[in-house]
């Protein structure tokens, strides 16, 4: 039996459930026109999983496994079609896709970005010579799209070199999958914890995409002071199921159900657009609530900073540090 070859970082039974049988409505940032397609072809890149050990050889044994994971999800996703409600506190269900979840915030080409960093500005480079100016040139014409201040410069020069010297060379895709899905063992704590309500809205208007797991927080004053949010402080974590539901994580414990207006809904499909990596996707007869959302050129990006940090250091000298966000989009 020959190994799968295109990965998918997005399940395809997952996907599927927002279309009409094999066929889905996906939209694309850049402006490019919505097309008709099977779910086989969307969040999916050739060889997105594969590693490849001390002696050369390749595997897709990452990939073979997140399928087995995938399909207790989906598993878990329909004993919710059947009860209507949300998994219960201390359930089986709660738990499959405490780690279905965990795994889909590892698993996409954004969780990528970090580990992935150098070897893409190396790429970028083409044998040139990396410095800070280069780092600029990749920031303005690759990474950003317009031109960085220097705070973010020396943050992007600084965190480069950290991860060259420490390293000896840029990670490998076999490196930066192992840096991405390690942790997923310290997400599943802050899912299970959660309150788990399950949102119900009258038309099926839900849609998801390349990035399904949203999280979301109130926008604040300090937003303007380029802090990012994480799991342990999100107000809200959303994952939609079908065009019909999603679930919500809120702090608090136990489960709920909740029906839900058009305009909740279509504000957390704003929402999912913002944050999406590339595409949107909806059912291919029910295009108005893919239309109706902005979907920018760009979407979120990792962004860099350095500068002074709060205490003095055991000297008594002024600390700084590196300090590594993605924006919402």
């Amino acid at each position: 039996m020959s190994s799968p070859k295109r990965h998918h970082f997005v399940p395809r039974a997952y996907l599927a459930r927002f279309g009409n049988g094999d066929q889905v409505r996906v939209r694309r940032r850049g402006g490019t026109a919505p097309y008709v397609t099977n779910p086989v072809n969307v969040a999916v890149q050739t060889g997105f999983y594969t590693t490849t050990d001390a002696d050369g050889a390749s595997s897709t044994a990452i990939e073979e496994a997140l399928a087995d994971i995938d399909d207790a999800g989906i598993e878990a996703i329909r004993e919710i079609d059947r009860t209507g409600e949300a998994p219960a506190a201390g359930s089986s269900e709660r738990e499959m896709l405490c780690w279905y979840l965990a795994i889909q915030m590892a698993r996409t080409p954004r969780a990528r970005a970090t580990p992935m960093f150098a070897a893409s500005i190396t790429r970028f480079a083409k044998g040139r010579t990396l410095d800070r100016a280069l780092v600029e040139e990749y920031l303005r014409r690759e990474h950003l799209g317009f031109v960085p201040a220097p705070s973010e410069v020396e943050g992007a020069w600084t965190f480069l070199r950290g991860v060259l010297n420490m390293n000896g060379g840029p990670m490998t895709q076999t490196d930066a999958i192992r840096a991405t899905l390690g942790p997923i063992d310290q997400y599943v704590p802050y899912l299970r914890a959660r309150h788990w309500r399950l949102e119900v809205c009258r038309k099926p208007c839900f849609l998801t995409s390349d990035a399904p797991l949203v999280l979301w927080k109130r926008p604040s004053p300090r937003d303007a002071h380029l802090v990012g949010f994480g799991l342990a402080d999100a107000d809200e974590v959303r994952f939609p199921l079908d065009p019909f539901q999603q679930l919500v994580l809120v702090p608090g414990a136990g489960a709920s159900v909740r029906d839900v207006k058009l305009a909740r809904a279509a504000q957390c499909n704003t929402d999912l657009a913002s944050a999406c990596d590339q595409v949107i996707v909806g059912h291919p007869q029910r295009p108005v609530w893919q239309d109706r959302v902005e979907l920018r050129q760009r979407g979120p990006v990792l962004r860099f900073n350095y500068g002074p940090v709060a205490g003095d250091d055991s000297r008594g000298e002024k600390r700084t540090a590196v300090h590594l966000w993605t924006t919402r989009g």
